[in-house]
């Protein structure tokens, strides 16, 4: 049996918020909920949870930028996330993955489907049972609480933004990242820097990976993601 979750419910519909919880509960797993932006991040750093279940549409801090904020904070970095909205358009999908989410569920929504997104992204990033603050890809190892990263087992001496960088790429499994993501998620928001910027930083983790700099592919037109497996047409180191 898997182990239990636990799971941060974020909505600003006190009922969404009440049905989701309590059959997120019922499937044996610990709720906290929120029902605002600025609530929810404090919960969440608090809480530590293995997933947040995230309302796009909330006044105030909406739930993209409630996720933007995540990505940007180490504590909170590799927290999964699964987002809630009543918008259906393959544009605010991506908005969402933009933003950090790591699925996207649409309203209304069947509750069996939203419990198997919930247990799916726990275990595409070992949160029920891994060590939640710690990132690996091949010969890559990211600690989160200790700031370090090794390839090898040797030492990478990173700035705090491409730490950031490497970390996001790593945590995505695989998934393509935007330059836009990954400013939102390794510098933040409010902070005006360029796509150049990004692709400068990239650089030289590149050359701090030595002769594994091939695990960071760039992908034409979109941006970057962190692999293990075989090169295809549309990437390139």
């Amino acid at each position: 049996m898997p182990a239990p979750l636990t799971v941060v419910v974020v909505d600003d519909e006190p009922d969404v918020l009440e049905l989701v919880a309590y059959n997120i509960r019922q499937d044996g797993h610990t709720v906290a909920t929120a029902s605002d932006g600025v609530t929810a991040l404090n919960l969440i750093r608090t809480r530590q949870p293995d997933v947040v279940v995230l309302d796009v549409m909330m006044p105030g801090l909406s739930g993209l930028e409630v996720a933007r904020r995540m990505r940007s904070q180490t504590e909170t970095a590799s927290i999964p996330i699964v987002m809630l909205t009543a918008r259906a358009e393959e544009k605010h999908e991506l908005e969402g993955l933009d933003a950090g989410a790591d699925d996207y569920v649409s309203k209304p929504f069947s509750m069996q489907v939203l419990l198997a997104r919930i247990k799916a992204v726990a275990r595409r990033v070992g949160a029920t049972g891994a060590k939640k603050n710690h990132l690996s890809l091949g010969p890559i190892e990211i600690d989160l609480d200790e700031h370090a990263a090794t390839v090898g087992g040797e030492p990478m001496k990173l700035t705090i933004t491409e730490f950031r960088i490497l970390s996001a790429l790593v945590s995505a499994q695989g998934k393509v990242l935007s330059r836009p993501a990954l400013i939102s998620r390794a510098i933040g928001p409010g902070v005006t820097v360029t796509e150049r910027t990004i692709d400068v930083h990239v650089t030289s983790i590149r050359k701090k990976l030595g002769d594994h700099h091939g695990l960071i592919r760039t992908v034409r037109g979109v941006g970057y993601r962190a692999t293990t497996e075989p090169e295809t047409a549309d990437s390139a180191p």
